[in-house]
């Protein structure tokens, strides 16, 4: 069963917001439609509406979960716009080494695995996972940014970075 027109209205103007749009013009566009129009709108977003809480399960309640969603859209476009943007600003060499440093090449984790577990860094392993001190936390020397992932970075590779081999080991390490 196709929906009805004025669900996709609703639908139409969430997905694809018209310049300038606000919540406030939003929330008076939703204004004309029925409840049962905007919970079909709701579910067609799969927006769980819950019948236990009644304060939500009304006309009012279900503009505000399509407001909510449709700003939150608004915002995740933008941050997309924003970071392309940033990207773009960049010489393409610029660009182009920056996707190459976080793509990862097919035996990397098991160079990182070899290097982690060889004779220069394998007694330090053990220290991983302790709480960091003060002065650690105070300079900043904590995550990536600790002598261990500075010197495993060296051993690695020039062109890795420490934030890098940490995720990499915390992926292995997962598994």
């Amino acid at each position: 069963m196709p929906p009805i027109p004025s669900v996709t209205a609703i639908v139409s103007r969430i997905e694809k917001p018209e310049a300038g749009d606000t919540d406030d013009s939003l929330r008076a566009f939703l204004g004309a439609f029925t409840a049962k129009e905007l919970r079909s709108a709701c579910k067609i977003f799969h927006v769980k509406v819950r019948t236990k809480n009644a304060n939500m399960d009304n006309k009012v309640g279900y503009q505000t979960m399509l407001v909510q969603l449709s700003h939150a859209r608004r915002e995740s476009e933008e941050a997309e716009s924003d970071q392309r943007d940033k990207m773009l600003q960049g010489s393409e060499g610029q660009l182009v080494q920056a996707l190459a440093s976080t793509r990862k090449t097919r035996h990397c984790s098991f160079r990182l695995v070899n290097i982690l577990f060889s004779e220069k860094f394998c007694d330090r392993l053990g220290s991983m996972g302790t709480q960091p001190k003060r002065r650690e936390l105070d300079a900043g020397a904590v995550g990536g940014n600790n002598a261990f992932w500075k010197e495993v970075a060296v051993e690695y590779s020039n062109d890795r970075e420490d934030e890098k081999l940490k995720q990499m080991w915390k992926d292995i390490s997962a598994k």
